[in-house]
This record gives C-alpha cells, sequence and structure tokens, in this order.
C-alpha cells in the first residue's frame, strides 16, 4: 500500500478536468490507486477555500490528508491537518444534516484519533448553507467562526511529514469482548462498515419476521464474535433473554462478561444434551446466537434446531475451507448453509489478523501455488534432529518469539483472546502434503481431532511474525520454501 502524503488543497481545488486531477492528486499523495472523486464534494471543498481565502493569507500553504480511510477498518476522513501537537479535522457537507448526525460523526472521528494523543479540533462545514460549526469541549455542535478555523490551521507546530497510516494501527481500535470485557462493556468500539451491514439486513429481518436463520462465516480475526455480542445485546434491550450458546471448553474465559451482561444466558454445547434443551425450547428465549459454531456436532446441532423452531437462530462460525476435507468433518457447516431461507454472510475484511500472515497460513494449508509478493514477515528453518530444532527455537525465543506447542484443542481453539505477536512452531515428520497439495497429519490429536486443524487454529494466532522450523522433513520444507519464495 503506498505511502500516502499530505497534499495542497489549493491545488486540488483549482479548476479542471476531473480525469487530470484524478492523476494529480494520486500523484501528489501517492496513493496506490486512483480516488474516486465525487463533484459535490470537490464543490464543497472549493467554496471552503475561497472561504479561507477571505480570512487568511497562505492558503496556498496548507497540506492536509484528503479522503484518508484507516486500512481494514473502512473509517474515512475528509480532510486532516496533522501536526505535532494537534490535529485539525474537517468534514464536508453539500445538504444539510441534522446536528445530531454531524455530533455523531466528529465524535467517532475523534475516538478515532484521540489515540495519537494530540489536541484534536473538529469542524463540519455544510457549502450549501455556508454554514461552518464545530464540536465543543462539551461534545456539543456550535457554530463557529472563520477566525477560529484559520487560527487552528495556522497552529505553530510543525507538520506530521511521515505516511499517515503508520499512524493508525487498526489493531489500536480492535477489542476482543473476550480480551477486553471493559472495553466492551463500556461499548468502546466501532464495528466495520463490513459487520454494521450484516447486522442491519439480519436485525432487519428478524424484527419483521421474529424467525429465520442467519449464519456467518469469516476467517479468524474478522471480527465473527464482536459481531455476534453485538448483535446479542441489540436482541437483548427488548423483553425476552437471548440464548447465547459456546462451542468447546470456552466457559471459564466469559465469566466477566457472563455476570455483566443482562438478558443474555449462556449455555456450553454441552449443555445440549440434558434437560436444558427443554428450556430453550420454552418461550423463555426470543433467539439463540451460536459462537464457535463449526465446533457443533451434527447431533447436537440437530437437536439445537428441533428445539428452536420458529425462533431467530444465528451462527457464527470459523472458515476452515483451506483444510484438507479428509481432516475435517464439515457436515455441521454443511447443515448450516443448506437450511431453509437461510441468509448467510462472509466476512472478508481481516481486521486483527495481519493479511500477509493469513495468506501463508491459507496457502501453507493448501498449497495451490498462488501468492503473494512474498512473506517478509514469515521466516521458515530446517533442523535435522531434536536437538538442532531445540537450539532453533531457543535462538527465535530470545527475539521475542513465543513457543507454542499446542497440546489440546481447548488451549489452542478458545484462544481468541491470546493472540501473539510472534509465533515459533516446530512441523515434525508427522506432518505431509497429499497428491492435492492440501497438508495433512499421519496422527489424530489428543481427542481424536485432526492436528492440521489445531495446527491452523494455532498458526491465526500470531499477529507480527511467524517462524516455521521444519524438523527431518525435507518433503514439507521445500514446499514452504517453494511458497515463500515466489
Amino acid at each position: 500500500v503506498g505511502h500516502m502524503k499530505a497534499i495542497s488543497i489549493y491545488a486540488l481545488t483549482r479548476e479542471q478536468d476531473m480525469n487530470c486531477l484524478q492523476k494529480m492528486e494520486r500523484q501528489l499523495s501517492d496513493r496506490s490507486y486512483f480516488l474516486k472523486m465525487r463533484e459535490w464534494e470537490l464543490s464543497s471543498m472549493k467554496a471552503l477555500v475561497e472561504q479561507l481565502e477571505r480570512h487568511m493569507e497562505n492558503v496556498h500553504l496548507l497540506q492536509i490528508f484528503y479522503s484518508f480511510q484507516i486500512p481494514r477498518l473502512g473509517k474515512e476522513f475528509d480532510l486532516l491537518q496533522i501536526k505535532e501537537k494537534q490535529i485539525v479535522n474537517i468534514e464536508l457537507k453539500s445538504g444539510a444534516v441534522s446536528d445530531e448526525a454531524i455530533r455523531k460523526q466528529l465524535l467517532q472521528n475523534r475516538y478515532y484519533l484521540s489515540v495519537l494523543g494530540r489536541n484534536i479540533r473538529s469542524y463540519t462545514y455544510v457549502s450549501s448553507l455556508d454554514r461552518l460549526v464545530r464540536l465543543n469541549n462539551h461534545d456539543h455542535i456550535v457554530e463557529a467562526k472563520w477566525e477560529e478555523l484559520c487560527k487552528d490551521l495556522e497552529e505553530e507546530s510543525l507538520e506530521y511529514k511521515g505516511n499517515i497510516e503508520e499512524l493508525f494501527q487498526a489493531e489500536l481500535y480492535l477489542i476482543s469482548p473476550l480480551a477486553d470485557p471493559d472495553r466492551f462493556l463500556k461499548k468502546e468500539y466501532f464495528l466495520t462498515s463490513q459487520q454494521r451491514d450484516i447486522e442491519r439486513q439480519i436485525l432487519k429481518k428478524i424484527r419483521a419476521k421474529h424467525t429465520g436463520y442467519f449464519g456467518f462465516t469469516g476467517l479468524p480475526g474478522t471480527g465473527k464474535t464482536m459481531l455476534l455480542y453485538d448483535i446479542a445485546m441489540k436482541l437483548s434491550s427488548r423483553r425476552k433473554n437471548v440464548c447465547m450458546i459456546h462451542c468447546g471448553e470456552v466457559g471459564k474465559k466469559w465469566k466477566v462478561l457472563h455476570d455483566r451482561l443482562l438478558r443474555i444466558d449462556f449455555v456450553s454445547d454441552s449443555q445440549l444434551e440434558g434437560e436444558l434443551t427443554e428450556q430453550i425450547c420454552m418461550d423463555k428465549y426470543e433467539s439463540i446466537l451460536v459462537d464457535e459454531a463449526h465446533l457443533l456436532s451434527p447431533e447436537r446441532l440437530q437437536r439445537l434446531l428441533e428445539f428452536g423452531k420458529r425462533k431467530p437462530m444465528i451462527f457464527s462460525s470459523d472458515r476452515e475451507e483451506m483444510i484438507s476435507p479428509e481432516e475435517l468433518d464439515r457436515s455441521t457447516i454443511q447443515i448450516i448453509e443448506k437450511l431453509p431461507q437461510v441468509m448467510n454472510f462472509r466476512l472478508t475484511n481481516r481486521i486483527r489478523t495481519n493479511a500477509e500472515l493469513s495468506s501463508f497460513v491459507q496457502n501453507m494449508m493448501h498449497f495451490t501455488g498462488r501468492s503473494q509478493k512474498g512473506y517478509p514477515h514469515v521466516s521458515v528453518v530446517y533442523a535435522n534432529d531434536d536437538v538442532e530444532a531445540k537450539k532453533l527455537i531457543v535462538c527465535f525465543g530470545s527475539m521475542g518469539y513465543q513457543h507454542d506447542r499446542g497440546e489440546s484443542s481447548e488451549e489452542v481453539i478458545n484462544s481468541s483472546s491470546s493472540e501473539v505477536n510472534r509465533l515459533v512452531v516446530c512441523l515434525d515428520t508427522r506432518y505431509y502434503y497429499d497428491a492435492d497439495r492440501y497438508l495433512r497429519s499421519r496422527n489424530r490429536g489428543v481427542n481424536g481431532e485432526s492436528e492440521v486443524r489445531l495446527l491452523f487454529h494455532r498458526l491465526n494466532l500470531a499477529k507480527e511474525e511467524l517462524a516455521v522450523v521444519v524438523k527431518e522433513n525435507t518433503e514439507v520444507y521445500r514446499v514452504l520454501l517453494e511458497l515463500i519464495s515466489v
């Protein structure tokens, strides 16, 4: 992704052909794509610059980040002037908008900007009304004078000259309901535009029909749990309770949330065996939500479907189709996908995970030969025996890598809250690639689970760097080298 720079809004608002303007903008801002510039936005910006020229001398010296989006979050700002000590945010509107809408947008922007630890000045300019407003210290919208805005833009400190994307790391805003229950309960989070869109469609249908099946899938780190919990909170805001079913041995981790979320009852999938299912079928619950549905056995799913008739059911599950079909029982997911009139969604924006590592892990599970431009944050090394493997793991350990043996699935699959920045794993002689170039294992894990599936979920915990020590297995080593040296 290009290194996005601040540009002259004076240059941007000179009369010219739209096509040329887009080329100029891309060249000046150094962005990696052509920005689709909208006529109304441009005319609002021209009106803004004309007003500024009436009130300040050096408008042509202003350098501003124009139309910047925080990577992976889809959060967009119209104009940002970033200096050492302060940030000025100006949002452009062409037509009249309610003060409440303006306030909400500026507050949300301020939340995102606040992580940079600088003084923030927030304005909105409504060009059709020639109206300038700002957010005051009490979070209210007040009419603003042009002199105020000019004074802010002429603040003395130095301009930030770097790449704006380096200031905003999506990680700063991404909280996991599990790892940060306090921030989650205080609603200190935002959904991405994709999550909001899926939520809107699901809630709309539930409110209209009071029934229906819904499923969303995504790779680890796409924000499925966050979305499911947010939907649970919205559904539980009325009289009836919501039943949230957890699959796998997650129980303990959720304690803080359980104790504090009203009108949401938590049930583990193992409780679907006994008399509890009778309660679920009673009118106690308005809707049933299932987290980590890929871990649910087909038998338990069938019980749930019998008891939950005529109630909305929402399933959230990991996408695992890059794992060999022989290593994985996909029947649960197939049942969900074929439910009558089910609405299925796919979360694609990886929020938490690093796109490069995620791509490596998927390709490693099923090596199709296609690959991105190399993997600078992946290391693959070879060990001829135990002694060498241990030394290499210690070597990575000294660089801050954590070694994960991944003995059982409970530790791994339920550790969405225990991601690590740097991870080192060891692959021994158990692993091999089959004729279709799927990674396979000669053994089953402790509880008869697929070791490849465990490995997939372990590898997905790495956030920044990943190291693979291959021990006495030249065949797997060759495939991995082929994968990383494209």
